[in-house]
C-alpha cells in the first residue's frame, strides 16, 4: 500500500519537455512541490526553514526563459532543497546546533551559487543531523513516519521522496547520501572525491567529505551535479566529465564484481534475500556476477576492505580535530556525545598513524583501480536492510564506507523492497568515471525496473 505521505511529483526529467514545449510551466511545477510541502511537512518535518517568496521569483524568471526558448542549462526551474549545513545567503545554517541557531552567512556557497546561475530553485534549508556527524533531527521517513529517513542527509532524502522537490543536495563523510537514498527509496549520487565544489559548506573530514546528490531520477541527480561542476568549478580538478544535457544514455553492463565483505553480517534475511534475487535478475539480462571469493586475489582485497571501517573513522577523527576539538571544549554542553566521543578517539591520534592511514587507502586504491578492465562496476547493498524503526540510530555505515575512504563515485538505486520499505541497491564505480557509472546506473534503473 502506497504511503499518504508520497505526493507522486514527477521527477524533473519527466516535467522539463512540458517546459519547452508550453504544456506546463517551472512556476506550475513549483507550486505543485510547495503544495507537497504544506500537506505533508507537517508531518514529515524535512524542512528548517522555507523561502517560498524567492522561489516563486525565480520560478517566473525560469518560466520566462522557457517561453524564449533560452534555458540556462538543464536544472534550469528544477526546485531544489539545500542541506542545512550549506549556505544560503539570508537564510540561517543551524547545522542541527544550538551554536549556531542565530547565525545568518553573509554569501552563497559555491554549490548554492553555481545553481542560481544554472536556473536552479533552492526552496529552503533541510535537515540534517548534528554537524551531518551528530545527533538526529526530526525528519521521519515518508515511506513509514515510525522509521528513520538516515543520516545524515535526513531531509534532503525524505523530502525527495515525499514529493516536495525532485533533487536536493547532500554530504557524504561515510555513508549520508546512500543510506538514506536507500531508506527513503530515492536515487542518491556520491561523486568522485572533490569533484564538486565544497566552498560554503560546514566540514567535517577534508579527507572523506563528498557534496552529493539526492533525487527522483538518475538524469536529475546527473543535471544537477553537472551543473554545480560547471558553474562552480574545483581548483586543480577536471570536475565531472560528461555532457550536462540531454537524457544519460543507458549502457549495459557486461561483467560486475560484487564485494562481500562483512558489513553483509548487519543483514537481516530478507534484506539478504532481496540483495540476492536482484543479482539473479541481472544474470538473467546477461549480466556475468562474479563474486569477490572467486579467486585468491579478489578474497585478498576483500579482506582488506574489512579493515576500512575503523581505519576511516580513525582517519575522520582526526580531521575533525577542528573546528570540533574547540566546540567540544568551549561549548561542551551543545555538542552531542558523538562528537565527545570522536574528539576523544582524536587526541589518541598521532601524525605518523594518519600517515599510515593514507597509505593503506592508497594502496587500496590502487587495488581497485587495477580492476578497470575487468570489471564494469562493483555492487553492494546500499544499505544493511530497510530503514530501522525509531529514529535514534541512522542506520550501520559498514557497507557504506568503502566508497568515501576510497572517493570513488557511487550510486544508490531504488530498485528492492523489504517488509514494504525501500532499498537500495549500490552502484560503485572508479575514480573520475563518473558519467560512465551514471550510465550504467540509468541501465540498471531501467533493466530492474521491467
Amino acid at each position: 500500500m502506497t504511503s499518504p505521505l508520497l505526493a507522486g511529483t514527477p521527477s524533473f526529467a519527466q516535467t522539463i519537455n512540458d517546459f519547452k514545449n508550453g504544456r506546463t510551466t517551472p512556476r506550475d511545477y513549483l507550486e505543485r512541490c510547495i503544495d507537497a510541502v504544506e500537506r505533508l511537512d507537517p508531518t514529515i518535518k524535512a524542512f528548517v526553514r522555507t523561502d517560498f517568496d524567492r522561489a516563486r521569483k525565480l520560478a517566473d524568471a525560469s518560466t520566462t526563459r522557457y517561453k524564449k526558448a533560452a534555458p540556462l542549462s538543464s536544472i534550469d526551474g528544477m526546485p531544489i532543497g539545500i542541506k542545512d549545513i550549506v549556505d544560503v545567503a539570508g537564510l540561517p545554517t543551524q547545522m542541527n546546533n544550538g551554536l549556531y541557531k542565530d547565525y545568518y552567512p553573509r554569501t552563497d556557497a559555491a554549490c548554492v551559487r553555481a545553481i542560481y546561475e544554472g536556473g536552479g530553485i533552492p526552496m529552503g534549508k533541510v535537515v540534517t543531523t548534528e554537524f551531518a556527524i551528530g545527533r538526529s533531527g526530526d525528519t521521519v521517513n515518508p515511506h513509514n513516519p515510525h522509521h528513520t529517513p538516515g543520516g545524515s542527509s535526513s531531509g534532503s532524502a525524505a523530502g525527495v521522496a515525499a514529493g516536495m522537490f525532485p533533487a536536493a543536495l547532500g554530504t557524504q563523510t561515510q555513508g549520508s547520501v546512500i543510506r538514506p537514498a536507500s531508506f527513503c527509496g530515492v536515487v542518491g549520487y556520491k561523486p568522485t572525491h572533490s569533484r564538486l565544489s565544497l566552498g560554503g559548506t560546514h566540514p567535517v573530514s577534508a579527507s572523506h567529505d563528498h557534496l552529493g546528490v539526492l533525487a527522483m531520477s538518475v538524469d536529475d541527480a546527473w543535471w544537477l551535479a553537472r551543473c554545480i561542476a560547471e558553474y562552480a568549478p574545483v581548483p586543480g580538478t577536471a570536475g565531472l566529465r560528461g555532457p550536462a544535457e540531454g537524457p544519460t544514455p543507458a549502457l549495459p553492463l557486461t561483467r560486475a564484481l560484487v564485494l562481500r565483505t562483512q558489513g553483509y553480517e548487519d543483514m537481516d534475511e530478507a534484506s539478504l534475500a532481496a540483495f540476492e534475487d536482484t543479482l539473479d535478475k541481472l544474470r538473467a539480462r546477461g549480466v556475468t556476477i562474479v563474486e569477490s571469493s572467486s579467486t585468491p586475489q579478489l578474497t585478498d582485497l576483500t579482506s582488506m576492505l574489512d579493515k576500512v571501517p575503523p581505519k576511516s573513522l580513525e582517519m575522520v577523527a582526526f580531521d575533525m580535530r577542528w573546528p570540533y576539538m574547540s566546540y567540544v571544549e568551549d561549548h561542551p554542553e551543545l555538542m552531542g556525545p558523538r562528537l565527545h566521543s570522536l574528539m576523544e578517539d582524536a587526541r589518541n591520534i598521532t601524525r605518523g598513524r594518519y600517515q599510515e592511514l593514507l597509505q593503506f587507502r592508497q594502496e587500496l586504491a590502487q587495488r581497485l583501480a587495477n580492476l578497470h578492465d575487468e570489471f564494469d562496476v562493483f555492487l553492494l547493498p546500499a544499505s544493511s536492510g530497510p530503514a530501522p524503526e525509531g529514529f535514534e540510530f541512522t542506520g550501520a555505515r559498514t557497507l557504506l564506507v568503502y566508497s568515501s575512504f576510497l572517493g570513488l563515485p557511487a550510486y544508490s538505486l531504488p530498485v528492492m523492497n523489504v517488509s514494504t520499505l525501500p532499498m537500495g541497491l549500490q552502484v560503485m564505480g572508479y575514480a573520475d568515471g563518473d558519467y560512465r557509472l551514471t550510465r550504467h546506473a540509468q541501465w540498471l534503473m531501467q533493466a530492474l525496473q521491467q
